[in-house]
């Protein structure tokens, strides 16, 4: 195919991908996250309408400590777009999701070509762990694409070394930035440009000797000075906390984080063990569990086709190109055994690997594809329908746990119902939206009118948008007439009552509905499990999920 074939094919690939986003945004649940990034975008924005005198947006809660890039953005989005407030959120989430799959994209197409490009994006979009928080995550997600993007600007960067372009340096500012503004570790991401300038350099030595090393030094390092001089201002504009002290704040957050216990106890192999020990082999397990059989394969053929160019030799941009992308995938495998972050949520802290793991993914078919150039007719046709199989079939797995993609696993653990008390599945409360809505018929199947209260596990910002009069948020947990539950770490079992509704796809149960009316007082009391895993409170919301000072 040609290169206009390929950009048309691109072209259609995301006017698909847009049109089913826009057909499934609004079936995706309120995680018990986005109440806060709700408030936050919100208050940042009066921030900045009220001139900088408006304090909500440099005491709430610990969003402080993060940008607003994303959060105020969907906040202003949420002024003009005819949705409700969470709907537009996930439509905006998902607007970042597609910008990282073009990121990606944008890398496989550098790399291997444009056939490349559109198996990456193709294989990012279709990554249920990318797919599923593409609605759902407004840190994580928006933060992931602006990593991508860094990391493509400095493969570019790599291709036009040493005579980089201005507007090459400029992007990779922007995109700094912007990962920046969402989050403080995206500091993380100038390891990509580092890694172009400190190969560059050590060309120069293998090339020139040790003179090579000071020779055009300050001219090559100057636009980096200037990446960097635009990421820093980039970052402030949208972070109202640091832009009062701009010259210590983004460190204080650094080392507050760095600081921080959150010990958190996470599901890994049938066992809980704390999010300040995990075991060295946490993320490998879990990217190995999570990524699809078929991508698992592909990326062992990417290794095997990318060992074999390396030997065989190739332009400098190109060998540099292809060792930045392994770098930014090698780099946090191999040193989390290492470092242990603290992590929980699956790997919902590591999503930034995975835009280059699909284009390392896309680059292995694309090779394998090339070596069946020259093989008869009926095995390229066998081996491409194979390809297309597995896609069909992926597909349709994705359709089946739909709204739940992001509680994926693959076949190796028996899939989200073999992993079901093994691993995170819906850690998150997504299915608190289907819950709500099934009591919210529940209830009116019923008819008699008469008000009834609901106490949620831990977050009730997440069912209160999607519960109906005469449903209301529980003021007493022991009074309170049905109990929505996670089932998360055992919430499911703190309090008594009748089963009348599971939540769950294939074989997992996610959430869950009691009703506790039959309960005598006493039985309400009572409290089978002493001390939930998951604290099973809600705090005070009004039935937008906005905060009520008049609950309890």
């Amino acid at each position: 195919m040609s290169k206009l074939a390929w950009r048309r094919t691109a072209a259609l690939l995301f006017a698909v991908a847009a049109l089913v986003v826009f057909a499934v945004f609004r079936d995706y649940g309120v995680t018990w996250d986005e109440h806060f990034h709700d408030t936050y975008g919100k208050a940042v924005l009066r921030h900045f309408e009220t001139g900088f005198s408006d304090p909500g947006a440099l005491t709430y809660f610990n969003l402080w400590l993060y940008g607003a890039a994303f959060d105020v953005t969907t906040a202003l989005a949420k002024r003009i777009l005819p949705f409700a407030d969470y709907d537009t959120q996930h439509l905006m989430i998902a607007m970042a999701g597609l910008a990282g799959a073009a990121a990606a994209m944008r890398m496989g197409a550098l790399v291997g070509g444009p056939r490349a490009g559109v198996l990456s994006a193709l294989l990012l979009l279709v990554l249920p762990s990318w797919w599923g928080h593409m609605f759902i995550n407004p840190k994580d997600i928006p933060f992931a694409s602006a990593m991508a993007w860094a990391l493509y600007w400095s493969m570019r960067a790599a291709s036009e070394a040493p005579a980089v372009r201005r507007s090459t340096f400029v992007w990779l500012g922007l995109s700094l930035g912007v990962s920046l503004g969402i989050r403080v570790a995206g500091a993380y991401a100038f390891v990509f440009p580092a890694f172009v300038f400190g190969w560059e350099r050590l060309h120069r030595v293998r090339d020139e000797g040790a003179a090579g090393l000071m020779r055009g030094l300050w001219p090559a390092f100057r636009p980096y000075i200037g990446a960097a001089a635009i990421a820093y201002a980039t970052m402030l504009v949208f972070w109202p906390w640091a832009l009062r002290d701009p010259l210590h704040r983004p460190f204080e957050a650094i080392a507050t984080f760095a600081a921080s216990p959150w010990d958190i106890r996470v599901m890994f192999e049938g066992h809980l063990v704390s999010s300040m020990d995990l075991p060295r082999q946490y993320l490998l397990v879990y990217l190995g569990t999570k990524l699809p059989l078929a991508m698992l394969a592909a990326l062992a053929a990417s290794a095997f086709f990318a060992l074999r160019a390396l030997r065989a030799g190739g332009p400098f941009s190109m060998r540099t190109q292809s060792l930045l992308l392994a770098f930014a995938i090698l780099l946090p495998l191999t040193t989390f055994p290492i470092l242990r972050p603290i992590t929980y949520d699956g790997i919902r802290h590591f999503l930034f690997v995975l835009p280059p793991l699909a284009v390392a993914a896309a680059l292995g078919i694309a090779g394998a594809l090339d070596a069946m150039a020259n093989a008869a007719r009926p095995a390229r046709l066998a081996f491409s329908a194979v390809l297309v199989g597995a896609l069909a079939a992926h597909i349709g797995a994705l359709a089946a746990i739909h709204p739940y993609q992001y509680a994926f696993y693959n076949a190796l653990v028996g899939g989200p119902g073999g992993a079901a008390g093994r691993f995170e599945t819906d850690y998150w409360g997504s299915a608190y939206r289907e819950a709500a809505t099934a009591l919210d018929a529940y209830v009116a199947k019923e008819g008699g009118g008469r008000a009834y209260t609901v106490f949620v596990c831990s977050e009730g910002s997440s069912a209160a948008p999607f519960l109906t009069p005469p449903l209301r948020l529980a003021k007493d947990d022991v009074a309170a007439d049905f109990y929505l539950s996670t089932t998360r770490l055992g919430c499911d079992r703190e309090y008594d009552g009748k089963p009348i509704i599971e939540i769950g796809r294939d074989g997992a149960v996610f959430a869950l509905v009691k009703d506790r009316r039959a309960l005598s007082g006493a039985a309400r009391a009572h409290r089978p499990v002493t001390g939930a895993l998951v604290a099973p409170r809600h705090p005070g919301l009004r039935r937008d999920g906005t905060p009520d000072p008049t609950l309890d």
